[in-house]
């Protein structure tokens, strides 16, 4: 076995940080810009490690994201309806409404950055004191990844001195296939969930939970994303209610059966957003080829969206001298020949 390494490289003539993380199992580029996943680097069935999200090729581009790749998304990830709570008022800026924390949120913060060695893990904490994004505040947010074997744990910590509200996320987009050579069609989902939310045309939570008996498939059996993306066209772009999320509890599994990997997540959260990227054209390069469709399967855990408007969602209220806490374990492993 070697040694784990920890390397922090500030890049030329910007104010980027790349911190790359590495074991026997797997290797992490993070960087210090939205406190973002940059690439994992994971084993397929023969153990050649191939990056697993999608990732811009030029760090140029990291600079002009504005699709969060990788992003830690907050104060509040997802959409605000009217980009409003009590007498709170938010930037809007997608339409009427708020989403993914504004145009000043997390994703688009430089933060401290500080690594750690333990006896079982490396890793990195991102520290950063948000008075850019118009939240009440400062909100002091650290967000913790460490690699322990061949799990990914991220934990974030949030504070206020002032009455505010905190949803956080990470936006990354996954693609098992490695370095992104095949669409994500031949993936499998399988995902512990009561149901979705109810969305309007402007996909606002409408209040309403669809039971998974309502659901044209059963998620909590595997389906092919060529399924579920041939009954649902437009993709997916839905929250899922999630079956009582524990840290020690697997909740979602993502399978690419060809390479050999499979991904397997657990959280803390109440819900999780998944985004297909259907539709999602543009000329940015990542991982070498031209951003498109169904390219890549975003997943983010967070709390109920828009739970501001639903007290039926439970809380995301951020109170002077609490401190919350929120962790998500990505967990990855080589199938063998028979799981093939």
């Amino acid at each position: 076995m070697s040694k784990p390494s920890i390397t922090v490289i500030p890049i030329p003539n910007t104010n980027l940080k790349q911190i790359t993380l590495k074991n026997d199992e797997l290797t992490v580029v993070l960087l210090n810009y939205g406190a973002r996943l940059h690439q994992i680097l994971a084993p397929d069935k023969n153990g050649h490690l191939e990056n697993v999200l999608l990732s811009y090729d030029s760090l140029e581009d990291v600079l002009k994201d504005q699709s969060y790749f990788g992003a830690t998304i907050g104060p509040v990830a997802g959409r605000i309806k009217n980009g409003s709570w009590a007498d709170h008022q938010l930037e809007k800026n997608e339409g009427n409404h708020h989403i993914h924390g504004g145009s000043n949120g997390w994703a688009f913060q430089y933060w401290e950055v500080e690594v750690f060695e333990t006896p079982t893990a490396i890793g990195v904490v991102f520290y950063l004191q948000d008075t850019f994004s118009g939240y009440p505040g400062p909100i002091t947010a650290t967000v913790t990844y460490q690699i322990v074997q061949n799990n990914l744990e991220m934990i974030t910590k949030t504070s206020s001195s002032t009455e505010t509200i905190c949803n956080p996320t990470n936006h990354a987009y996954f693609n098992l296939s490695g370095n992104g050579k095949r669409d994500i069609y031949d993936h499998e989902l399988t995902i512990q969930t009561d149901g979705i939310l109810a969305l309007d045309h402007e996909k606002i939570p409408t209040g309403e939970v669809i039971a998974l008996s309502d659901l044209p498939l059963n998620f909590k059996h595997p389906h092919s994303l060529l399924e579920i993306l041939t009954n649902d066209p437009n993709g997916l772009d839905d929250a899922f209610v999630l079956s009582t999320p524990k840290r020690t509890k697997k909740i979602l599994t993502l399978t690419e059966k060809q390479a050999g990997r499979q991904l397997s997540i657990a959280t803390t959260s109440k819900s999780m957003v998944l985004f297909s990227t259907t539709g999602f054209e543009a000329d940015f390069l990542i991982n070498g080829q031209k951003m498109h469709s169904n390219y890549g399967l975003a997943i983010e855990p967070q709390e109920l969206p828009d739970a501001v408007h639903f007290p039926e969602f439970g809380s995301i209220a951020l109170y002077p001298g609490q401190e919350k806490i929120c962790s998500t374990t990505y967990q990855f492993h080589r199938l063998n020949e028979k799981q093939v």
